[in-house]
């Protein structure tokens, strides 16, 4: 490649992503460089590489649980606080124990 071709392609500032009228929104956001790098690892493993595909996913999730936050509110019963759910959370994650067998005595 000669310089003036170089120059070419670094002086392009225009787009080469086709437009989807009317299907998507582009946005612009500021993640961790490891969160970026969960949601890369993931759009490899399941959408080949598409990581707005993983911020779909996500999105649908996030609508799940505000619904389910609006129908527990309809519902007039309480929503855990974040305390109560951390401690819950504690509880659920944390390694159980096998169950003692209880011994029979033998008679000699």
């Amino acid at each position: 490649m000669t310089a003036r071709e170089a120059s070419a392609v670094v002086c392009y500032s225009g787009s080469i992503m086709t437009k989807r009228a009317g299907v998507t929104t582009k946005i612009s956001v500021s993640l961790s460089r490891s969160d970026l790098a969960s949601l890369k690892k993931r759009a490899k493993r399941l959408y080949d590489g598409n990581v707005s595909a993983v911020i779909s996913e996500l999105a649908a999730d996030a609508a799940l649980l505000e619904g389910m936050h609006e129908l527990v509110g309809w519902l007039g019963g309480p929503s855990l606080t974040d305390r109560e759910r951390k401690e819950i959370d504690r509880e659920w994650s944390s390694p159980t124990r096998a169950p003692k067998r209880s011994r029979k005595n033998r008679a000699a």
